[in-house]
C-alpha cells in the first residue's frame, strides 16, 4: 500500500457504529485498504485506529475521499473536534 495522508475536513458517527472521515489525501492512491491508522495533530499522535477501508460515496467530488471505522473512537476526550486533523497509515503500514 502506499503512503497517504487525509487531511479530514469532517467526520460522521452512523447509528450502526461506523465512524467516517471525509477529506482530501496528499497523495494519489487508487484505493485505502484496511490498514492501522494514527491520528495526527500537528505533530502528536492523539489516537491509533484500524480502518476498515475506504467508503465509496454517492455524488463524491474529486478531490474528496472517505475511509471509515467500526472501532469506537470518542475524539472529544482526546481533545479533537470532527475535522482539522490528519489521518495517516501507522509507519508501520507505509510503503
Amino acid at each position: 500500500m502506499r503512503s497517504f495522508t487525509m487531511k479530514v475536513r469532517d467526520t460522521f458517527h452512523f447509528k450502526n457504529g461506523v465512524t467516517a472521515f471525509i477529506g482530501p489525501l496528499d497523495t494519489e492512491v487508487e484505493f485505502i485498504p484496511p490498514c492501522d491508522c494514527e491520528i495526527v495533530v500537528g505533530d502528536e499522535v492523539k489516537a491509533s485506529l484500524r480502518i476498515d477501508g475506504e467508503m465509496i460515496l454517492e455524488n463524491q467530488m474529486e478531490s474528496t475521499r472517505a475511509i471509515a471505522t467500526s472501532q469506537p473512537l470518542d475524539l472529544a476526550s482526546r481533545g479533537i473536534g470532527r475535522g482539522g486533523f490528519e489521518i495517516r497509515p501507522k509507519s508501520g503500514e507505509r510503503r
